[in-house]
Formats: structure tokens, C-alpha cells, sequence
């Protein structure tokens, strides 16, 4: 997350009090297990349970289905529905004779609606059962769970799964990383009824989950464990518990569901098992308090600091809302994806002849020792190769480095092939220039303004660019630095250089990315719509335009901008007719154009505005034939625009700039024509 300072300290201080308040939830239970739960035993208050086949307290639901409907038991008005992708399928209603009663078949497409049964939040304890047929061939499929789709929103909710014909419990915001997340150990049993429960206890924390099968709990494994974020939707219409199916995912096909009960808190152990029909309160609570025994007074324990216990529950109710607290105050947090290692590495194999259902040896992370053999200290994850990268003995990092710097200068690297070092990419064409660089460069710390500022001002950079006849035919590419570099901008570059010479450059650094001007409907291609922003935004340097790799921005990929697919040390270079259409009509260019026009306006000695432009475009002083050149367009351009101002029109609106109305409209379009021709002259597009 990517909080304010503000708000850091917001949080910071949410946080603080959720501490104190764990403290003293701690302390109240210490305190009520012993003086609470002796004064609550002595009176008896435990026999109630007696009546009780399941526990009562906390208990929202139950639908058994016995009667051949839908109906929560514990409260008749909830009715839950039959669900699909296309709505509701009240033909979808099929139930199966199981003992004294009836069970719901499900086909693994449509599945059943408990709402409003079953929200609760990532702060909120909760307890759900379910009992279960899973048919022998089914290996995945989700048995409950409560989220939007599959996929659609990365899990967000709870879910039980039949994965890999494992059980897997998620809480998540975001899954996989976002969340915490068990795994059981063991296989659940097929071709039977089996009762299956889920445990929550509101910390958001894994070691708060736990996961039954017919009332033991399972060994399970923790493949994550860190839910910072809400697990609700907040968007209004928020999903509930649903079973068997869901949206855009693989339901279990012929599995056949009984007995759903829904409880608001964390039900212990013997709870649980209660559930299955196991044992029952009758066994304890029928019995005087002198008359039981250690372990019946443990669970009695138990059960009152759950359930009984006044002062316990105000303080647990207090906890729980300080992390409500937290979690809405942290919900419009702007965040940054930021890679992590897994607790378990997934294992790697040769895939024989590239096919992933055949795999080969297993692999593991390791580097060429031809290069720099791996260091045993170190430890093989993203951490140890940045160190091994970084390394004083390592060949490839300065040199590569550098030389990437060098082609942003001179336009090709002292290796022509930048991607590739090896046995397929070219040998230096000065190999000790390379070294020497490379020392330097980590010698000073690895200092790239100090490396940029080397190059530009060395006697190879500084050269003539224009080659001689000799040059140009022994080195064309100009290899052997026989001139001055020469070459076309970059995507980036050439509209930065627009709006920086017009004024309207926004140098704000950081922040989130902007969507400029470009053609509208491009984005419908993946049935998504395209809202420009406005204001300062749409001046943002190139580096903060969004990209679309499906969609790339039209104006910076006609200038061979990478669509970002794959990584891209080299761009492609080209010239095209479609990159002189982008600098005189896109908007960028013509607003920019008019915004120096407006400038040179404010001038009343044309030729000195006119040398002003052409400087803040080009970086050099006009010769006088172009000073001529431009003062003869400038003339003829407002002569036409004076006798035709209708044919002015069009410069003097361009973006959200619009002169229109302005004292001296004429002279502003006809200026705007003289900057836009500087603009799409070599002079502006190349770097000489």
C-alpha cells in the first residue's frame, strides 16, 4: 500500500489501539476463565445447553431441505434461489432421498443463492458446515463460497475448494497474495457423506482458520498468510454465501449437499463435532458442576469465553471494530504490485519438446558459472541474484549497463546487440572503451547522472555529426565513432519535447498513470471504453501513459514505442508516412503548436519570437535562410487568415486550449502554422 503521510498516521494510530485492545481481550479472558466461568458454573447457567441438539447461540442458518425447499429454517423468510450465468433456474431444483430426508443434487453449473446469509467481513467470526457427497471422479470443484465469479475479482470473499483433490480454505482481498489461505494434507473421502466445516476467528490471520472433516479437525497446510485488505465488495449489491457452482468456474458436478448451517462466531471444538451428531450437550450439561469431570469443565470453559461471557464479548465486539476501522480507512489506499517469493517454490522441469504435460528433470534456480559461479552464502531466490548481479566479480552488470547508456547517446551500443551478450550477439567494437567504462561505472558507486554527464562531454559524443564522404562509405553505422551521433527521437522524447518547449509540460514525478488524447473507440476492441483525463494530467511526461498492450497508444507506437509483450532493449527504427500524419494532426503536437503560437504572439518583434520557437523546439539558433524562410510563411499565413478568418479557425482551437476570442486571433493561428512547421521539421524530429 502506498498510503499518505496522513494517512499512514492514521493507520499507525488505528493500529496502535487494535494492539492495546488484543491486550486487553487477553487479559478479560484470563480474568473471566477464572472468576467469570466459576460464578457462571456454580449457578447452573450451563444446563441450558442440555436442550440443545446443536448450540444455539450465534446459529444463522440451517437449511436442511427435508420439507423439498430452499427455506433457512432459523428463519423462514430467507429463501435461497437456484442460480446460472444467465439468472435464476427455478427448474433447477432437484433433490435426492437421504435417510429421514432429503438432500439438494448439484450438476456443478448452477448453484444455490443463500442470500443474505453468509457476508461477513475479514474482521467478523464465523463458523459454516456443510455435509457433503463428493462422487469419486471428482478431483476440483468449489463446494462453497462467497465471491463474484470465479476469477472475475481474484477470489475476493472466502472459499472452500475441492482443489487438486485437496480441500482448500481462502479468505482473500486479492489471491493469491492477498489473503490467507490452508491446504489440507490428507485427500477427503469420496463416494460417502462426510461433514465439513470451516472455522474462522476474525484476526486475519491463518492461524485463525481452522478446517473439520466429520468433526476432527484436519492437518492442514498454510500456503499463505497475509490479509491486509477488506474481503467485501462494499459496491452495494454484496454477494452471500452460495453453494456448489459459481460464476465463470467449475462446480462439483454430482456432488450431493446437506445440512448448511451458518453461525456468526468461531464455534469450538466440541461444537464442531457436535454438528456431525457426535456428541451432544446432554452428556455435560445434565450433570451437577461437583459431578464433572477436568475435560468437561475445560469445554464448558471454552464454550463460555465463546459465547457466555459478557465482558469478553463487549471486548471482542470493541476489537472487532477498531479493525473495521482499520480495514475501511486502509480500503482507498492506492497500491503498488510488488513481486514475492512463495514460502514453497513450485518446482521447475525440462519440458520435453516444450510440452507442459510432459515434464522432464526438475530444475533449480542457479546461474552460468562460464559468467560467475552462485555463491553458496547466498540464498537462491530474487534476493541472491540481485546480489550476484551486483557482485564485484560478476562480468556481464557494468558492462551491460553502460553500454545501454551508450546506445540512448550514440543511438547502438559498443555491443550492437544490447539484449544479448552471448555466443548470438556481436563483439564490442571497442572492447577496452567497454571495460574501462564498466570499472568507472562501478567504481563511482554506480552513479548513472556521473556515467551520462561522462559520455556527453567525451571528444566522441561531441563531434560533427554530419560524416564525411570517407566515413560514410567505411562506416555507415558509424561504428568506429568516426562522427557525431545523429538520429530520430524516441516516441517519448519527440512528445515531451512538444510540450516541454510550449510550456505545457507537467514535470510532476510519481503518481498514477494518465490517459492523454488518442482516437476514440480504439479500446472497444476489448469491449472497454477509453475516458481521456483532463486538465494538467494530459501533460504528464510520456513515461506515465498508460499502456494497453492489446491497445498500445497510437501516437507513441507509430514511433516505434515497445508495446511492452515481451522486454525490449533495442526498439526497431522506421520511417514511416503515418509518423509525419501524428506530428501534424495529432492533438498533442497541434496543441502544443498553438500554445507556442500564442507565446510568440506576446512578442511584437516577430523575428526575435519566431528564433525563440525555433530554439525551444530544435536546442540551436535558426540560420538566417530559415529566419527568411519562416518570416515569408508567417506573412503569407496571416495575410490569408486576415482576408479568410474562417480558414484561422482550426489553429486556434487545439486540446483544451481554444484563442478564439483572443484580441489578436489572426497573428496567434498564423504563428501556430510557422511553430508547427518547426515542429515537423528535421531539425525538431532528429537530434544532430
Amino acid at each position: 500500500m502506498l498510503p499518505t503521510p496522513e494517512k499512514e498516521k492514521v493507520l499507525q494510530f488505528i493500529q496502535q489501539q487494535i494492539n492495546e485492545q488484543e491486550k486487553k481481550t487477553k487479559a478479560t479472558a484470563d480474568a473471566e476463565a477464572k472468576a467469570g466461568f466459576e460464578k457462571w458454573l456454580a449457578a447452573g447457567s450451563y444446563k441450558k445447553l442440555a436442550s440443545q441438539a446443536i448450540s444455539k447461540d450465534g446459529l444463522q442458518a440451517v437449511f436442511n431441505f427435508d420439507n423439498g425447499n430452499l427455506n433457512n429454517t432459523i428463519n423462514p423468510k430467507q429463501v435461497g434461489k437456484m442460480k446460472r450465468e444467465i439468472g435464476e433456474m427455478k427448474d433447477a431444483l432437484i433433490f435426492e432421498k437421504k435417510d429421514n430426508g432429503k438432500a439438494l443434487s448439484l450438476n456443478g453449473d448452477v448453484w444455490m443463492d443463500c442470500n443474505p446469509v453468509g457476508v461477513f467481513r475479514k474482521s467478523d467470526a464465523f463458523t459454516i458446515s456443510i455435509r457433503i457427497f463428493l462422487p469419486n471422479e471428482l478431483k476440483e470443484g468449489v463446494i462453497f463460497h462467497k465471491s463474484d465469479a470465479e476469477r472475475l475479482y481474484n477470489f475476493r470473499g472466502y472459499q472452500l475448494n475441492l482443489k487438486n483433490n485437496h480441500l482448500e480454505f481462502n479468505i482473500a482481498h486479492t489471491a493469491p497474495s492477498n489473503a490467507i489461505t490452508k491446504v489440507s494434507k490428507a485427500i477427503p473421502p469420496h463416494g460417502q457423506w462426510i461433514q465439513l466445516t470451516t472455522t474462522y476467528d476474525g484476526s486475519s490471520k491463518a492461524a485463525g482458520m481452522k478446517l473439520y472433516l466429520d468433526g476432527k479437525e484436519m492437518e492442514t497446510e498454510t500456503t499463505m498468510d497475509q490479509l491486509t485488505k477488506e474481503i467485501v465488495f462494499n459496491n452495494g449489491a454484496e454477494p452471500a454465501l452460495q453453494i456448489g457452482a459459481w460464476y465463470r468456474g467449475q462446480g462439483v458436478k454430482g456432488a450431493k449437499v446437506d445440512d448448511i448451517i451458518v453461525y456468526n462466531r468461531q464455534l469450538i471444538p466440541f461444537e464442531v463435532n457436535a454438528l456431525t451428531g457426535s456428541n451432544s450437550w446432554v452428556s455435560i450439561a445434565s450433570k451437577p458442576s461437583e459431578q464433572l469431570k477436568p475435560e468437561e469443565k475445560a469445554i464448558l470453559l471454552q464454550y463460555y469465553l465463546s459465547a457466555e461471557s459478557s465482558e469478553l464479548i463487549a471486548a471482542r465486539k470493541q476489537l472487532q471494530q477498531l479493525r473495521r476501522n482499520y480495514a475501511d480507512s486502509a480500503e482507498n489506499i492506492q497500491e503498488l504490485s510488488v513481486m514475492q517469493e512463495m514460502p514453497n517454490p513450485k518446482k521447475a522441469h525440462i519440458l520435453i519438446r516444450g510440452n507442459y504435460t510432459s515434464p522432464g528433470e526438475e530444475v533449480h534456480p542457479n546461474t552460468p558459472e562460464a559468467v560467475l559461479p552462485f555463491p553458496s552464502t547466498l540464498p537462491k531466490n530474487r534476493l541472491g541474484l540481485a546480489r550476484w548481479l551486483m557482485m564485484e566479480g560478476n562480468p556481464l552488470t557494468a558492462r551491460v549497463a553502460v553500454n545501454r547508456l551508450w546506445q540512448n547517446f550514440f543511438g547502438m551500443g559498443l555491443v550492437k546487440t544490447t539484449e544479448d551478450f552471448g555466443n548470438m550477439g556481436q563483439m564490442p567494437s571497442h572492447p577496452e572503451l567497454l571495460d574501462w567504462l564498466a570499472v568507472n561505472f562501478r567504481l563511482s558507486g554506480w552513479d548513472i547522472k556521473k556515467m551520462n554527464k561522462l559520455i556527453v562531454l567525451s571528444a566522441a559524443y561531441r563531434q560533427d555529426s554530419r560524416p564525411s564522404k570517407d566515413s560514410r562509405e567505411k562506416d555507415p553505422e558509424n561504428r568506429l565513432l568516426s562522427h557525431g551521433p545523429s538520429g530520430r527521437l524516441s516516441a517519448e522524447m519527440l512528445r515531451d519535447n512538444a510540450l516541454m518547449a510550449s510550456g505545457l509540460l507537467n514535470a510532476s514525478i510519481g503518481g498514477k498513470s494518465v490517459k492523454p488524447y488518442q482516437p476514440e473507440g480504439l479500446w472497444e476492441i476489448n469491449n472497454t471504453s477509453y475516458t481521456r483525463d483532463s486538465g494538467s494530467a494530459v501533460y504528464r511526461r510520456s513515461v506515465y501513459v498508460v499502456i494497453k498492450r492489446s491497445v498500445p497508444n497510437p501516437t507513441l507506437a507509430t514511433f516505434d514505442a515497445g508495446e511492452r509483450s515481451y522486454c525490449l532493449a533495442r526498439r526497431q527504427k522506421t520511417n514511416t508516412p503515418l509518423q509525419a500524419l501524428v506530428t501534424l494532426n495529432d492533438p498533442t503536437y497541434l496543441e502544443a503548436s498553438l500554445a507556442l503560437g500564442y507565446q510568440m504572439a506576446q512578442n511584437s518583434n516577430a523575428t526575435e519570437a519566431l528564433t525563440d520557437c525555433y530554439r525551444k523546439l530544435t536546442g540551436k539558433q535558426p540560420a538566417a535562410k530559415e529566419v527568411e524562410l519562416l518570416n515569408q510563411l508567417r506573412e503569407a499565413e496571416l495575410k490569408k487568415f486576415k482576408e479568410h478568418p474562417e480558414k484561422g479557425k482550426g489553429w486556434l482551437v487545439a486540446g483544451q486550449l481554444n484563442y478564439t476570442k483572443t484580441n489578436n486571433a489572426t497573428i496567434v493561428a498564423a504563428n501556430a502554422v510557422v511553430a508547427n512547421t518547426i515542429l515537423n521539421s528535421d531539425a525538431s524530429l532528429s537530434k544532430r
